[in-house]
């Protein structure tokens, strides 16, 4: 939207976009430190500890779209890479009156016999991580990148490796 050529139309919606995406943070933010939250709508990590950060869940980040954005956002997948060893997904999202408003791109190494739900799994990991990524990049909510379903799989793959170690 180039701002000489913008119609008082567009400015409304803009501004109304820029308030919703205020509260929006403003919600996640009270989220995050609500401690009856962890675990459901945040995760700590490291899980155990007592000096832990917190992440906020791919599911929570949706939930709060949805409520102050209703259905004027559009969140997509696309599939930008898929083989027998791993995918890559872009997912975007769009006003539908103001068109593009950001992406977040995803990839995940697939084996479908693994332990590690990342891998097993690597489609739906990554859409939900490509998600998470898009969904943040428009709030500009947090001081990183990863969402918490990731950094929980990580933990656990750690974990697992760790676990497979001690057995072999």
């Amino acid at each position: 939207m180039n701002p000489i050529n913008i119609s008082a139309d567009e400015k409304v919606l803009n501004d109304v976009l820029i308030q919703q995406m205020t509260q929006a943070m403003l919600e996640l933010d009270k989220i995050l430190k609500d401690d009856t939250q962890r675990g459901i709508s945040w995760s700590a990590i490291p899980p155990k500890s007592t000096q832990f950060k917190r992440y906020i869940k791919v599911a929570t980040l949706k939930r709060v779209l949805r409520n102050k954005f209703g259905h004027n956002v559009m969140l997509t997948s696309e599939i930008k890479h898929d083989d027998i060893n791993r995918v890559v997904i872009q997912a975007t999202l769009s006003h539908r009156h103001l068109g593009f408003l950001s992406s977040g791109l995803a990839e995940r190494w697939k084996n479908p016999k693994s332990s590690n739900m990342q891998s097993a799994r690597a489609v739906e990991c990554c859409q939900t991580a490509a998600w998470g990524r898009c969904i943040k990049s428009l709030l500009a909510f947090g001081d990183d990148i990863s969402t918490a379903d990731e950094i929980d799989k990580s933990i656990e793959s750690d974990i697992s490796k760790e676990i497979d170690k001690e057995v072999v």
